[in-house]
């Protein structure tokens, strides 16, 4: 089913129009390459899991609550009320 389509300029940018029959598919990311024929392929991107790696998943979270002063509870030093 293929269908024709015109590049066209719009500000700084090149479009290709897509078909009305794409509606469900907007908002949707696609990375694009230019093969050596002139054709240009668009393929949809998956979004990456940056916790889904080995430094990810050995990291100790506990460690740094207890080693990071900044994550550390504050010591109150005025009048502030604490909800206990």
């Amino acid at each position: 089913m293929s269908k024709l389509v015109t590049l066209r300029k719009s500000g700084n940018s090149l479009v290709l129009t897509a078909p009305a029959d794409l509606k469900n598919e907007v908002g949707r990311q696609y990375s694009v390459d230019k093969r050596s024929d002139g054709s240009i392929i668009y393929q949809p991107t998956t979004k990456k899991n940056i916790f889904d790696n080995s430094d990810w998943l050995r990291y100790d979270y506990q460690k740094d609550l207890t080693e990071d002063p900044e994550l550390q509870p504050l010591n109150p030093v005025g009048k502030e009320r604490l909800e206990e």
